[in-house]
C-alpha cells in the first residue's frame, strides 16, 4: 500500500524542491532584538522570547549579560541522574540515563552560556559513550560533562589539570592504570593521551604564528609542533593513575607490590598517582622561549610531573592561538580572520591583569568581538558557519517553549541521536569529534580555501533524516518533546507578522527575501481541507511556517 503524506508535507515538500539551487542573500538590516537573538545563538543552545526580553532591559548590553551568566550557578547532570537512582525511578544507570540527564541541562540548565561553552569544550577534549569504558561508567560521563561546566569559567590551565585527571578520559584515553615501561621486558607507557593532549587538547600538529597562521620552513612546508621522541617523553609523564578509593592504606599487586592497588572503580572523582608504577626518570619536554621547565629531573612525583607537563603545553605559543581558533569556530564563525585569532589568542595570553588562560576572558573576546557582532559580516558570503544538528534541535526547542513529559528522566530525544542527526553530546565516532576543525568540503567551499567543519557529518543520510525530525517536532513530538504554538497561532492570520516572528527566534531577522516569499506563498496557500482534524486553520499554517523556516538555508547556516 503506498505510504499517504499529509497535504501540508507534500506543500513544503514542493517548495524546498522545485526552485533551483540560489545562493541565499542574507537580510543584515536587524532590529535591536534581532541583534540580541543573534546572539543568543552563539552564546546559548538557543534564544528564547525571555532571553529576548532580558537582554532588552540590560540595553542590549551582550556585556553585562555575560557577567550575570558567570555570576549563575550552574545546573549539574550527575545530581539529576544520580537522584533519580536514589529515588528508584530508575534501577541504574546506563547511557540512556546519562543521556536524559545532559539534555536537560543543556535544553534547560541556568547558566546557559557556560552550558554552551562546556559543549564547546566537549568537542575538543572529547570522550564519547559509544565507548563500551564510557557508556558502561555508571554516571561518569555526566560526571565529566559537569567538570567541563565547572572549568567553562576558569582557567585553560585547570581545565587541562582536571581532564588530564578525570577518571572518563583516563579509560577513553588509556592513562587509567597506564604502566611506566619495562625495558627489561620490552615494554612501554601507552602513548594515547601523550599524542592527544598535544595534538587536540594544546598545541595542534603545525607550528602557528600569534594569529594563527601556519609556519613553514624555508621550503614552504609546516613546521610540525612535536615528534615522536616528545610524545614517548610525555607518556612517560601520564604514568601511574589509578581510581581514588579514600584508602590511605592501599596495597599494591605484582612482585615488589609496586603494581597498582586493587581499587573499587570509581568513575567519578579524579585520579591519584600510584608512585610505584609512575616513570620517575628524567623527561624532556617542549623547548621554547620562556618555557619554565623544558626538561624535567628525576625523582619528581608524579603529580608535580604532571604540573610540569601542563605548564609546559599551557605556556607553549601555540597554544593560544590553536585553542582560541576551535572556539572561535564552535561559537561564532568557521572562518574567522587572523586577525580576530589574533585579538583572542592575544586574550588568552594576557586578560588584561597578567593571567594567562582566563576563560571568561576569552569567551569575552570572542562573543564581542567585531566580527562576532558588526551586520557587515552578515552578509560576508566567508562568514559563519552550519549550525551543529544537536543546537538546530535545542534551538527549535527553545524558541517555541517546548513541553516535555512528565516522571523520572523525561528529557528523552527519542530518535533524535547521532543515528539521525549525525551527532549527539559525547557520542562522537571518535578522539577527533564528529568533524574537524580544518575539514573542507569538496566543492565552492573547498576550492574557496575555505574550512566548513560541520559539513563533515553532511552527507544524504541525515541531509533527509534531520528535516524528518524537524517536521516530526513541529507537527506532532519527538521523544518526549512537543512545541508550544499558541503565541504564533495568535499571529497567523497575518502571515507577514507571523513569518516575521519565526525569523525573530530562529533566524535573528536574518532570513532572505527569497525564502521569506517562499515560506509567505506556501502559508497563504493552506486552506481549511489541508487542517488535519483536531487542529485549527492558525496552528496548520502556524506549523508549515516553522517547518519550511527550520528546513532552509537560511536556519542552517548561522550568520
Amino acid at each position: 500500500m503506498p505510504r499517504r503524506f499529509s497535504p501540508i508535507l507534500l506543500l513544503g515538500l514542493l517548495l524546498a524542491t522545485v526552485a533551483p539551487a540560489q545562493v541565499v542573500q542574507p537580510n543584515a538590516n536587524l532590529s535591536q532584538d534581532a541583534f540580541a537573538s543573534r546572539f543568543l545563538a552563539q552564546a546559548t543552545f538557543g534564544p528564547t522570547p525571555e532571553a529576548i526580553a532580558e537582554l532588552k532591559s540590560l540595553g542590549y548590553d551582550f556585556n553585562g549579560w555575560i557577567d550575570r551568566e558567570v555570576a549563575k550557578s550552574p545546573t549539574y547532570a550527575t545530581p539529576i541522574v544520580t537522584a533519580a537512582l536514589a529515588s528508584g525511578g530508575v534501577t541504574a544507570i546506563g547511557n540512556t540515563q546519562n543521556r536524559r540527564a545532559r539534555n536537560e541541562v543543556m535544553i534547560s540548565g541556568s547558566g546557559q552560556l557556560r552550558q554552551r561553552v562546556a559543549f564547546a569544550l566537549s568537542e575538543i577534549f572529547v570522550i564519547s559513550d559509544n565507548n563500551s569504558a564510557i557508556s558502561n561508567a555508571k554516571e561518569g560521563s555526566c560526571s565529566y560533562y559537569d567538570m567541563l561546566l565547572r572549568d567553562s569559567f576558569g582557567t585553560f590551565r585547570q581545565l587541562l589539570v582536571d581532564v588530564t585527571y578525570h577518571p572518563m578520559m583516563g579509560r577513553y584515553l588509556n592513562q587509567y592504570h597506564n604502566s611506566k615501561g619495562n625495558p627489561a621486558a620490552n615494554t612501554s607507557a601507552d602513548e594515547n593521551y601523550a599524542r592527544e593532549c598535544q595534538q587536540l587538547f594544546s598545541i595542534g600538529l603545525y607550528n602557528l604564528n600569534a594569529d594563527g597562521t601556519v609556519r613553514t620552513d624555508s621550503s614552504g612546508r609546516a613546521i610540525e609542533t612535536y615528534t615522536n621522541a616528545q610524545i614517548t617523553e610525555f607518556a612517560k609523564v601520564f604514568t601511574g593513575f589509578t581510581d581514588e578509593d579514600h584508602n590511605p592504606n592501599a596495597v599494591g599487586t605484582g612482585t615488589g607490590r609496586t603494581g597498582f592497588p586493587s581499587a573499587a572503580q570509581n568513575y567519578t572523582e579524579p585520579m591519584k598517582m600510584w608512585p610505584g608504577q609512575h616513570d620517575t626518570g628524567t623527561k624532556s619536554l617542549h623547548h621554547y622561549a620562556g618555557a619554565r621547565k623544558p626538561d624535567l629531573p628525576a625523582n619528581q612525583s608524579g603529580d608535580q610531573d604532571v604540573s610540569d607537563a601542563i605548564d609546559n603545553l599551557v605556556e607553549h605559543p601555540n597554544t593560544a592561538p590553536f585553542i582560541s581558533r576551535i572556539l572561535i569556530q564552535r561559537l561564532v564563525t568557521s572562518n574567522p580572520s587572523n586577525a580576530y585569532v589574533g585579538r583572542v589568542a592575544a586574550v588568552f595570553v594576557n586578560n588584561g591583569r597578567g593571567q594567562r588562560g582566563d576563560m571568561v576572558a576569552v569567551i569575552k573576546a570572542i562573543l564581542l568581538d567585531q566580527e562576532a557582532r558588526q551586520a557587515p559580516f552578515i552578509v560576508d558570503p566567508e562568514h559563519g558557519k552550519l549550525r551543529e544538528p544537536y543546537l538546530r534541535v535545542t534551538h527549535l526547542l527553545r524558541a517555541f517553549h517546548y513541553k516535555v513529559g512528565t516522571g523520572v528522566l523525561p528529557y528523552d530525544l527519542g530518535t533524535a541521536t547521532e543515528n539521525t542527526l549525525g551527532q549527539f553530546p559525547l557520542a562522537s565516532p571518535t578522539v577527533f569529534n564528529f568533524f574537524t576543525p580544518d575539514y573542507q568540503p569538496q566543492g565552492a567551499i573547498g576550492d574557496a580555501g575555505l574550512e566548513a567543519p560541520e559539513f563533515q557529518i553532511q552527507n544524504a543520510v541525515f541531509g533527509i533524516a534531520t528535516p524528518n525530525i524537524f517536521y516530526n517536532l513541529a507537527n506532532s513530538s519527538v521523544g518526549g518533546f512537543t512545541l508550544d504554538f499558541t503565541a504564533q497561532a495568535t499571529l497567523a492570520d497575518n502571515t507577514a507578522a507571523l513569518v516575521d516572528n519565526i525569523d525573530l527566534l530562529l533566524t535573528a531577522g536574518t532570513l532572505s527575501d527569497a525564502t521569506k516569499a517562499k515560506v509567505v506563498t506556501a502559508v497563504n496557500a493552506v486552506t481549511a481541507a489541508m487542517v488535519p482534524s483536531g487542529s485549527t486553520i492558525q496552528l496548520t499554517r502556524t506549523r508549515l511556517a516553522v517547518y519550511l523556516v527550520a528546513v532552509s538555508p537560511d536556519y542552517a547556516i548561522q550568520k
